[in-house]
């Protein structure tokens, strides 16, 4: 099995202007993304906790594949210490989502903001900040729900290798659906990747544009 991991943080780099008297619309915008980036704290908190884990199970499954059913009492004690691995890594990846969420939540802050301005270019700006951000967590949704779906068929896997009745072709077939659904978990890191990346972008520009505009 392939190994998975999110490899592009969320920076908010924030560019502000000389401060004046009251707030402008740029430094609301920056407020705004402080607030989103305070908010995906445990999410980039966990990022190494997972990935750990992940190598340990990986490492773990590995080895069970070289053991025998003959082996029994060893393959249980290395499946039930994989299954606790894969129960932990879903709990990070829970605590993970539950920060995405409070940050997806903020975005009805945006359209406050939105309300409050006046100028059309701003308001142009401000929306394209918008749709980076729900493109992004629209991403996050999906590689989660990818995520889960992989795991469920991990677990099936590790409880198959202990089971007397299993034949190594149905194992081999299970072995296969993981790689498969691994490689869709993949694609969606790598998605979610490259909309982060395209949020930085568009904030970059955007605050340029805002700066300018002063």
């Amino acid at each position: 099995m392939k190994k998975w991991k999110y490899v592009v943080p969320l920076c908010f780099v924030l560019l502000l202007s000389a401060c004046s008297f009251g707030e402008t619309t740029e430094e609301k915008l920056s407020n705004f993304l402080t607030e989103i980036h305070n908010l995906e704290a445990d999410y980039r908190d966990v990022q190494m906790q997972i990935a750990e884990t992940e190598q340990k199970e990986q490492a773990n499954f590995q080895s069970m594949m070289e053991l025998t059913k003959d082996q029994k009492e060893e393959l249980k004690t290395q499946v039930e210490e994989t299954a606790r691995l894969l129960e932990e890594r879903l709990v990070l990846v829970e605590k993970e989502a539950i920060s995405i969420n409070s940050a997806s939540d903020k975005l009805t802050d945006i359209e406050i903001l939105l309300s409050e301005t006046d100028s059309e270019s701003e308001k142009v700006s401000i929306q394209q900040i918008e749709e980076a951000l729900k493109n992004r967590y629209t991403a996050y949704s999906d590689l989660t729900e990818q995520y889960h779906a992989l795991a469920s068929l991990q677990e099936k896997l590790y409880n198959m290798l202990i089971e007397e009745t299993a034949e190594v072709t149905t194992i081999q077939e299970q072995v296969e659906e993981v790689n498969k659904q691994n490689d869709v978990v993949q694609q969606s890191v790598e998605n979610f990747n490259e909309l982060t990346v395209e949020l930085n972008k568009v904030k970059e520009e955007v605050f340029t544009s805002l700066q300018k505009e002063d």
